[in-house]
């Protein structure tokens, strides 16, 4: 339950509208604040931390269960104290979505984002490997690393998702000329992953996508014709054109399902790196490493698409961060996740695809500009994702920060609050497709105010759980990382990356030295350049 603590006490009786022909408990919308408000917002969410100010804004929508058959009349000021004189005894505030434009980014140094990032990845792929291939709601909650059967391996093994994106950090640090995009660094440190195991946490490649496999055995193909596999920087100009056509070609292509995002989301944070190195404010040139990057193995529009929408994304997350904490905090232009979601929505997409499951179904109104709480409504009803989030919500008995039952253990605890926010499959498919991905993911994030509750929702979400996990994390790491003091209270944001939960999982993962080892590369190659 969130409740609203105000002095305020002009507040007017505002009716609400009932439909007599339903029969169910819903949630309605009772009032809207008519001006800004000081108040302050208390939950359980905050149990563990001193109380946080807010400033209600305008046009803030209040919500209430109720008994649509039963007329009743709610003083706003009695709702903001958690009481009511509506003559229903049932007036839980229905679980609202904790506004986007309140939840700001937390700063951090640019290492600390990376390293972090990274491991968030690794993490969260390794949480959801175990449910990949399962349909949605048929297995028993993931709340702990556990053995993944579908390749006979030990719990907290992270899979070909965060294999390949070590691979592309490696490539883009340390390989190549000197470090930075080569495309053919990069398809032989593909090609080392799958033959030789490297960078894999088992020391073998236990799974692989078909596109990429295809990409690896015909550059390496490609080579030995050409005589040049010692060296492959020898001509590699034309074996990379010759693959990349072969990969075009319509008698390659692929239904949806093979059009797979391993290496074509699955490393922002690199390219992002890449770009900080080169000293780059424009966020353009992340798309372009993005999109060159993702054509190694996926040489399609939508994927490369893909690729820059998300990694712009990130890097305006790092940057942002970055900026802040070089600053000393003294910042005003911060970065909230309503700032997230609009970079999504107003995207100029190319793609069909992209523009119909990440873009806004109606622009933003020059009025709404400026105005985050306007932005915000105007999103709620206009973006399928936040409008999914806010409806999913309302429509389950529990939120993120309700505690039905203060007996109840941590697991189902965190298997209710993650249910409550999780769709069915046919409302969020989480296939391997990219669209289907990145949606999946970018829904994880707002949908939930924490790594741990995001990287649940992602676990839990079956069929291709462990990539849709993974391309959470690296945003999510990103968004959220801050320095771990390993104390179990919150401090500049801690918590909300740092749990006993998380802390869990990072001691359980498998062969964490290599990705903290890939990790500080990739922030060597960024701060040396």
């Amino acid at each position: 339950m969130l409740i609203v603590s105000t002095p305020r006490s002009d507040l007017h009786p505002i009716p609400v509208d009932n439909d007599a022909d339903a029969s169910r408990h819903e949630a309605r919308q009772v009032t809207m604040m008519s001006v800004d408000t000081d108040a302050e917002l208390r939950s359980p969410y905050h149990a563990m931390r001193p109380t946080v100010p807010y400033i209600l804004p305008q046009n803030l929508p209040i919500y209430l269960s109720v008994h649509p058959c039963i007329p009743f009349t709610i003083h706003p000021h009695d709702l903001f104290h958690a009481e009511s004189s509506h003559r229903q005894t049932h007036h839980d505030i229905a679980p609202p979505l904790l506004p986007l434009h309140l939840q700001t980014l937390p700063f951090a140094p640019a290492p600390t984002k990376i390293r972090l990032a990274l491991l968030a990845k690794a993490l969260c792929d390794a949480l959801g490997g175990p449910a990949e291939f399962c349909p949605r709601f048929s297995f028993d909650f993931v709340s702990h690393m556990q053995p993944n059967d579908n390749f006979d391996l030990p719990a907290g093994v992270w899979t070909d998702d965060t294999s390949m994106a070590l691979a592309l950090a490696r490539s883009i640090a340390t390989g190549g000329m000197k470090g930075g995009m080569d495309a053919a660094d990069q398809l032989d440190a593909y090609y080392r992953w799958w033959r030789d195991g490297d960078l894999s946490a088992t020391g073998r490649c236990f799974d692989i996508g078909n596109t990429i496999q295809r990409a690896v055995s015909m550059y390496q193909d490609a080579l030995r014709a050409a005589g040049a596999v010692d060296s492959p920087g020898k001509g590699a100009g034309g074996v990379l054109r010759r693959v990349g056509a072969a990969l075009s070609s319509p008698t390659t292509k692929t239904e949806k399902r093979e059009k797979r995002r391993k290496a074509a989301i699955e490393a922002a944070l690199p390219r992002i790196a890449r770009d900080m190195a080169g000293g780059g404010e424009d966020e353009g040139k992340v798309g372009e490493y993005a999109r060159e990057s993702s054509a190694t193995t996926h040489p399609n529009v939508v994927c490369g698409e893909a690729c820059a929408v998300w990694a712009q994304c990130v890097a305006r997350v790092v940057r942002t961060a970055d900026k802040a904490a070089a600053a000393g905090w003294a910042v005003v232009e911060g970065m909230t996740k309503l700032d997230v979601l609009h970079h999504f929505a107003a995207f100029p997409y190319t793609t069909p695809a992209l523009r119909k499951a990440l873009a806004a179904d109606e622009p933003l109104p020059a009025s709404a500009a400026g105005d985050p709480a306007a932005m915000e409504a105007h999103y709620l009803t206009h973006h399928r994702l936040l409008r999914l989030a806010a409806e999913t919500q309302r429509a389950s008995a529990l939120a993120e920060g309700d505690t039905p039952n203060p007996t109840a253990d941590a697991d189902a605890l965190a298997e209710a609050r993650t249910l409550a926010v999780l769709p069915q499959a046919a409302a969020l498919p989480s296939s391997g497709y990219v669209v289907d991905t990145l949606a999946a993911a970018l829904y994880a994030f707002l949908a939930t105010t924490t790594l741990e509750a995001g990287a649940l929702l992602t676990a839990n979400m079956g069929n291709d759980a462990d990539t849709v996990a993974a391309v959470y994390g690296g945003l999510a790491g990103a968004w959220y990382a801050v320095e771990d003091s390993g104390k179990t209270g919150d401090k500049d944001g801690e918590g909300l990356f740092w749990s006993p939960r998380v802390r869990e999982w990072r001691d359980a993962l498998v062969r964490r030295d290599i990705v903290e080892e890939v990790a500080e590369e990739l922030v060597a190659f960024a701060q040396r350049s």
